[in-house]
């Protein structure tokens, strides 16, 4: 997880226009803070941008801008100028020139520059805030989100078209400028601006919500489906998809945005105890999901879990503290006893539930309790292996990752957290017991007081 702090925002042309809002330019809406203007000159929607789709229940909008450098000029000391013409070709002193002893000033501009547009220029569509979409930077005149925004001087003026995709139904739309130094600004786009920005509440039906000192974050609602993001699932796996809000509430006066690594800081609980890491989401280039001060954000996180599970849990880490939001109403399954277990001192307790056959696999069913303040990296290989007739086997990798209880990947288990899996060995023979290595223990988990494995089919 990272976090940063927020600077400022870009132009464009379009293709395919559907609709258009007409904003003249004698009649544009504009607001200005202490150093910069800007006008919304017109808005413009397209199922097709660039040769882009819009995604489905998407639409992609422009806001054509246009800003202007007000920031009164500063006096400043004209020997600290960079760039001073010595006008005597270096022979003022030669010739006896008096030393000058006041100091002179002139009146300077102070250019107005926002380091990274994308972290400061947001479209709000009843209630939510988007962020500025990478076709901003694909127009002739475009300018890349990540580069420096810069208007050099008082008066002068530059156009920026900003890319949004938002909901193809939004009904309230405003533009949104994060400027902690000078003041924000808040434009009209289309219908009513109170209803676009609403209350600072998460909008619509709230599942479950959490906070933390840094991020506030509610869950709205999930789905299944068989692909995403151009990936089909694997036979008898599907991708659950979470839609979220978040807003940012680290900082003091200067809020920071909250960025978050779903692949390694959020999972899916599923009934019975069982842990899937995020394999993508509505991520920026560097892989991050982010929450924007000031108002919710929507993102979504999906997951790759096996069809005949049921979600129950959203688990995210903020550096070392969990938070689970409830994804259903309804109550998970008990878990059963566990027919062993270890406790690895104050790092974490091993749980052996079950040994069960497949056709020339022995299958450990086995939990982890996490004891520790911080996750738990765990290497399957090294820390469990199985003990046949005094003869320890490590495990089989290619079936454990065929398994639809196969540990996460990576393999962390996250702060105070359980996690059930199970692994995957070959032998002919039947094992008596699992040996594990733990950071500050060893033991040897003995299959005495399991029922004899029972067969089950074959892995596929």
């Amino acid at each position: 997880m990272r976090f940063l702090s927020r600077k400022m925002p870009v132009f464009l042309s379009l293709f395919f226009l559907i609709w258009i809002f007409d904003i003249r330019a004698e009649s544009a809406q504009k607001a200005s803070n202490k150093a910069v203007t800007v006008k919304i000159l017109k808005s413009s929607t397209t199922d097709v941008l660039f040769g882009e789709t819009a995604k489905k229940g998407r639409i992609f909008i422009v806001l054509e801008t246009e800003w202007e450098n007000i920031h009164p000029k500063q006096k400043v000391e004209e020997d600290k100028l960079e760039g001073k013409t010595d006008r005597t070709m270096g022979v003022g002193a030669l010739a006896g020139r008096k030393k000058k002893t006041e100091t002179e000033y002139i009146d300077a501009d102070v250019a107005y520059m926002v380091e990274k547009l994308y972290d400061h220029a947001y479209c709000i569509a009843d209630g939510l805030a988007y962020s500025l979409h990478q076709l901003t930077g694909a127009a002739p005149q475009g300018i890349a989100l990540r580069e420096p925004f810069m208007i050099a001087k008082q008066g002068e003026k530059r156009k920026a078209a900003l890319v949004y995709a938002i909901p193809e139904k939004a009904e309230n739309l405003c533009f949104q400028f994060l400027d902690y130094e000078y003041g924000h600004i808040l434009l009209p786009v289309k219908g009513r601006m109170e209803e676009a920005k609403r209350s600072g509440l998460p909008p619509g039906n709230v599942l479950d919500r959490i906070e933390s000192p840094l991020v506030t974050i509610a869950a709205h609602s999930f789905h299944c489906q068989k692909s995403y993001d151009g990936e089909e699932a694997p036979e008898g796996w599907e991708y659950a998809v979470v839609h979220l809000s978040g807003k940012s509430l680290s900082g003091q006066t200067v809020k920071d945005i909250v960025q978050i690594e779903p692949t390694e800081y959020t999972w899916a609980l599923m009934d019975g105890g069982y842990l899937y890491y995020a394999v993508g989401g509505s991520i920026t280039e560097e892989g991050m999901i982010r929450f924007a001060p000031e108002i919710f954000q929507y993102q979504h996180i999906a997951f790759l879990v096996p069809e005949s599970g049921q979600i129950r849990q959203l688990g995210i880490r903020l550096r070392n503290n969990v938070f689970l939001l409830d994804l259903t109403d309804e109550d998970p399954t008990e878990l059963p006893e566990p027919r062993a277990r270890h406790r690895d001192s104050d790092v974490m307790e091993v749980m052996l539930f079950d040994v069960k056959e497949e056709n020339s696999f022995v299958i450990v069913d086995l939990g982890i309790q996490s004891l520790a303040a911080s996750g738990i990296e765990i290497q399957r290989k090294a820390q469990f292996q199985l003990v046949v007739d005094d003869k320890k086997i490590v495990l089989d990798n290619s079936a454990t990752d065929r398994l639809y209880h196969r540990p996460p990947e990576p393999f962390i288990v996250p702060p105070k957290t359980f996690v059930r899996f199970e692994l995957a060995y070959e032998s002919e023979d039947p094992p008596s017991s699992l040996y594990f290595r733990g950071y500050r223990s060893e033991a040897t988990l003995n299959f005495h007081a399991v029922e004899s494995p029972s067969r089950r089919g074959e892995i596929e």
